[in-house]
């Protein structure tokens, strides 16, 4: 399987990047600004998702993909009056334009029986303290609703949507007292790491999934239930 992974270069990417090379898959994956350590056995395009000429240099550098996974995001942690014009844009940018316009340019290198996979948020579903980062993963969700039905059959199109996720960048500048909070209202006590979310994407990507389309995969804990 082909497999091109969006915003590869750190936590859940460089995990997922791992996953997919170690179980012998052909893997193609953007950076933003170095290869990560520990990125061997994968072909890295650097991409820059505020760039709408890297966007469109990505779909010039890869041929026929089976497995589109986009895992873009960014969270600034501010509340309304705190953001400024320009960072609600760059986020709004970062985790629904970029990824909106990725499979505009690469939707003819999909593959027959194909899949896309977003990375979601339990944020985009329940609201989060930072507004725009809770509305532009709710934008993600119904995205993927949108392209399940519009893509299909050909691509089917799904959404895993994680609470807090260990080993990551977003985790790790996290107040503790903030962690805390999230940890005592999971029922199950503890979160998911990104290595975990690596290994569900794969199974996903296997054919006992094929049903599987226009849904939200929670990964909570039971933190939200819907």
């Amino acid at each position: 399987m082909k497999v091109l992974v969006v915003g590869g270069s750190s936590g859940i990417g460089i995990a997922t990047v791992k996953t997919f090379v170690n179980a012998n898959h052909e893997v193609i994956a953007t950076y933003r600004t170095n290869i990560p350590e520990g990125g061997e056995g994968a072909y890295w395009l650097k991409a820059d998702m505020l760039s709408v000429a890297d966007i469109e240099s990505i779909a010039a550098n890869i041929s026929t993909i089976d497995l589109l996974i986009l895992l873009p995001g960014v969270s600034l942690g501010k509340n309304l009056s705190q953001y400024l014009d320009e960072e609600m844009e760059e986020v709004i940018a970062v985790n629904f334009t970029s990824q909106f316009r990725t499979i505009q340019r690469v939707r003819h290198c999909l593959a027959a029986d194909s899949q896309i996979i977003f990375l979601g948020s339990i944020a985009g579903q329940r609201g989060s303290a930072d507004p725009v980062y809770g509305a532009s993963k709710g934008a993600v969700h119904a995205l993927a609703k949108s392209l399940a039905k519009s893509m299909a059959p050909r691509t089917r199109v799904n959404v895993i949507a994680p609470g807090m996720v260990t080993d990551t960048g977003m985790y790790d500048a996290t107040d503790p007292d903030v962690i805390k909070g999230h940890l005592e209202t999971s029922p199950t006590g503890h979160f998911v790491s990104a290595e975990e979310i690596s290994k569900i994407i794969l199974d996903m990507s296997l054919p006992h999934w094929r049903q599987l389309n226009g849904a939200c995969i929670d990964l909570n804990g039971g933190q939200y239930l819907r």
